[in-house]
């Protein structure tokens, strides 16, 4: 279900386990590095993790698998299964919210999403910087006339923000997104047009 093998209990954390998680070349958490709470009741027995058709994308300061995804035997589903505890990473050169971002990327574009997105060749959209602190630039491209509803929802899937719902002509089109009043955490932009949607994750920070 999780792709991975159970290999290991790990040790008390008296003894210690996990220093630092190291994301891994050609992963989505490629390149992205945290430290731990080591030796702290966070880092207690944490497990260590061998892949079974999925892949592990983070691993400890002592080579051990410690986190995996993985996309469904027929690439039917997308999961995501850590060892480690998330809220004990510390924040660095990256960031939680950063990695919350890359888990949400990868989770919400699922097979079925994919196969739905590929098809909206009418829409572009982007959002840049992100992340950002309350106001970042939509730049959004239609190939032809069209009527664009644009939303943004928290984690728990509530609509907090409608940016747009009017008819736009072909071209492209540069809208303000402003978040003033929200509280730093990770978000979801959606772009809809007739029955299709774009999703985007939005890193809002504090």
């Amino acid at each position: 279900m999780f792709g991975c093998n159970y290999l290991g209990d790990g040790e008390p954390y008296t003894t210690g386990n996990v220093q630092s998680v190291s994301g891994q070349g050609g992963s989505i958490a490629s390149g992205l590095n945290f430290n731990y709470l080591y030796k702290t009741i966070a880092d207690n027995y944490v497990d260590y993790i061998g892949s079974n058709g999925g892949t592990i994308f983070f691993k400890s300061q002592d080579n051990l698998g410690r986190a995996v995804n993985y996309g469904g035997s027929n690439n039917n589903y997308r999961s995501i299964h850590s060892a480690f505890i998330f809220g004990a990473l510390r924040n660095g050169a990256n960031t939680k919210n950063e990695l919350m971002a890359i888990y949400l990327d990868y989770l919400l574009a699922g097979p079925k999403i994919e196969e739905q997105m590929a098809k909206v060749k009418n829409l572009s959209l982007n959002v840049y910087p992100n992340p950002f602190r309350t106001q970042a630039t939509i730049s959004l491209s239609l190939k032809k006339a069209s009527t664009v509803r644009i939303r943004v929802y928290n984690v728990a899937g509530q609509m907090v923000r409608e940016v747009l719902n009017k008819q736009l002509t072909a071209g492209i089109h540069q809208l303000c997104l402003n978040l003033t009043g929200l509280r730093g955490g990770i978000y979801l932009l959606r772009g809809v047009v007739g029955e299709k949607a774009v999703k985007r994750s939005l890193v809002l920070t504090d």
